[in-house]
């Protein structure tokens, strides 16, 4: 209702009860002047007559007007009434963009793990179907670890052997200048000496051949080790990642579970009887244990029944 219709109201309020006033003090007057004349008595009849006629008049306005009123306030239900169904529309469908998002965010993450890590999904997965998805993957990483601290223990020793024959080159060359220094004194004169410093110069060839055919097989030994420790790096944050992702996952399905818990309280009214009424991870721990223990006991009657199936066989082949 505006403000203009209201003051209206409120003024035809106001006529109303003037006019009503004013009639009471006229039967009023034409009571106290009893019969005094006839002109007043007509007079008396006229102003009742023309305030019956504007009475009727004002309560027809006033009960036009009403009418006028109901009908814009059933308008403004119809229009309120349809922006809720379209209100509930909308919300139908956030809810189903939302429940599309989550699939295509699971498809993408199922797409991604399976694209870049075949393998270790294939095996993650068929640890999860077997109920120890956690345990494949703790294992994993645990080899990985041991790994890689046997190549950094073995990346020691070769860094030791490394300084090792870096000290016989550093002697071996100590040794060279020595005995370029002895030729070079003994050149002079004396025949001995150069028969001792052939010796000398086919041993130092010897042992730096040698010392360079160690030296190759130590560098593609190094070699080796980097791509492998290269490649167990590479695993390594693949698992990592794999292990990031695998806990995601969980937190997601653990909100998710909380949500629905949370969902069916307010939609059962579980909080007006009993805070924590219903409790999904619960019941689903407890229908797991339920179904195993019922396997547990099947199997603990089976193994009576074969028993009984065994005496009576043995008592029809005594009795035949």
């Amino acid at each position: 209702m505006s403000d203009d219709e209201s003051l209206s109201l409120d003024q035809y309020k106001l006529k109303e009860s003037t006019m009503w006033t004013q009639r009471k003090r006229s039967q009023q007057l034409g009571i106290s002047g009893g019969g005094g004349g006839s002109g007043v008595g007509q007079s008396s009849t006229s102003t009742n007559n023309y305030d019956d006629m504007f009475g009727l008049e004002h309560m027809e306005n006033y009960s036009i007007e009403t009418t006028a009123l109901h009908r814009k306030l059933q308008s403004k239900m119809e229009a309120l009434r349809i922006l809720r169904k379209e209100l509930e529309k909308f919300r139908t469908e956030r809810d189903q963009f939302k429940l599309m998002a989550e699939t295509l965010q699971l498809r993408y993450a199922a797409l991604r793990r399976n694209s870049s890590f075949s393998d270790l999904a294939s095996d993650v997965s068929m640890g999860m179907a077997n109920g120890g998805g956690k345990t494949n993957v703790a294992k994993i990483l645990h080899e990985s670890r041991e790994r890689n601290i046997k190549l950094t223990t073995e990346v020691e020793a070769l860094k030791q052997k490394l300084y090792e024959v870096q000290g016989d080159i550093e002697v071996l060359r100590n040794q060279k200048s020595t005995a370029e220094a002895k030729k070079d004194s003994t050149r002079n004169g004396k025949g001995n000496n150069n028969k001792e410093d052939v010796v000398l110069d086919s041993c130092s060839k010897e042992v730096l051949l040698q010392w360079k055919q160690e030296r190759s097989n130590f560098i593609c030994h190094l070699e080796q080790l980097k791509k492998k420790n290269a490649q167990l790096a590479f695993d390594l944050k693949a698992v990592i990642d794999e292990k990031e992702e695998l806990t995601n996952e969980r937190d997601a399905y653990k909100c998710k579970a909380h949500r629905l818990n949370h969902e069916l309280q307010v939609a059962l009214k579980a909080k007006e009887t009993h805070p924590k009424f219903l409790d999904i991870d619960s019941i689903i721990l407890e229908n797991k244990y339920l179904n195993e223990r019922l396997k547990h006991i099947e199997s603990e009657v089976d193994l009576p029944k074969q028993a009984v199936s065994k005496y009576k066989v043995l008592g029809h082949s005594l009795k035949t």
